[in-house]
């Protein structure tokens, strides 16, 4: 990890509370990306990299919630932990003297689940096929991020960073959110959404659906076992989509919306995280006592 990308988010990772971080174990070609925005643009040309804006999540995305989200950082939380980030680094740069320029980290709606159940929007389908999503705003963040880390002295950098890339101001910053949050492990977070994600797509009204949304496919010239099959499909490989790939991936989201796939593979995966927090109560409990905790270390250093 960069310098700068270890500044945005090891207080996050401390505790594996990424944004998104019980989210899909979704086929390396889907469209995971939550960036979001208003317009949906056009669809792109045979190889071409689509222009515009990506489009805002449908409200099918928008509802797709799941009971594990509770013990993730949205992109608000994300954000405020950033920011109370950049505070104490500012703060500890300063009392040595030493300035540090801001960057800014505005709040942004996330939607975790957006690729969970692989492309099931239209939208996105028609400009991406199964490439990801653009994300504008962190490329943006990333972009300011390189540039402070590339303007910095080399004091600035070794009071930053260390001299060892891995403490300085950044890493006193990261303990000061740390400070009074209880230890715990929170890999049963992201391990129980890999296997609620496994285990429901057995479920006999998930294979039920399955099959259907087989045979639609099958109507439409497409040969796949499931409805994760298309996003590795080799021919997929080209730096921008192909007419083939959105095509298929147009194919594929009109067939998941007449099967009623998502909200059925939906209803089973939630079914089974209910009954996951339900049976290790404690464990999530405080998973959940330690997230608040850093929440409310985050919220009081980011105070203006």
């Amino acid at each position: 990890m960069t310098m700068h990308k270890h500044m945005a988010t090891a207080a996050v990772l401390t505790l594996l509370f990424a944004v998104g971080c019980a989210g899909p174990p979704a086929s390396d070609g889907a469209p995971a990306s939550d960036g979001a925005s208003a317009s949906d643009g056009a669809p792109a040309s045979d190889g071409a990299r689509p222009s515009g804006p990506p489009p805002a999540p449908s409200r099918e995305v928008r509802t797709l919630t799941l009971p594990l989200d509770a013990y993730q950082l949205d992109g608000r939380n994300a954000a405020l932990v950033a920011t109370a980030q950049e505070k104490l680094t500012t703060s500890c740069m300063a009392r040595q003297g030493l300035d540090w320029p801001d960057i800014p980290h505005p709040a942004t709606k996330t939607w975790p689940n957006r690729g969970r159940y692989g492309l099931v929007e239209p939208a996105v389908a028609a400009r991406y096929g199964y490439h990801p999503i653009p994300d504008p705003a962190s490329a943006a963040a990333e972009k300011l991020m390189g540039r402070r880390d590339a303007g910095l002295t080399t004091q600035q950098r070794k009071a930053a960073y260390g001299a060892d890339g891995q403490s300085g101001c950044t890493a006193r910053a990261q303990q000061e959110l740390m400070r009074d949050v209880p230890k715990v492990n929170s890999d049963p977070v992201n391990e129980a959404s890999l296997t609620t994600y496994k285990e429901s797509q057995q479920a006999p009204a998930v294979q039920k659906v399955f099959a259907a949304w087989r045979a639609c496919m099958r109507s439409r010239g497409h040969d796949y076992r499931d409805p994760m099959a298309p996003n590795d499909d080799p021919r997929w490989t080209g730096e921008h989509p192909s007419h083939a790939e959105t095509a298929t991936a147009q194919d594929d989201v009109a067939c998941k919306l007449k099967t009623h796939v998502v909200p059925v593979w939906w209803r089973a995966d939630a079914a089974l995280q209910h009954q996951t927090i339900k049976k290790h109560a404690e464990r999530f409990q405080r998973i959940g006592d330690a997230r608040d905790r850093y929440l409310k270390n985050a919220q009081h250093h980011s105070a203006p």
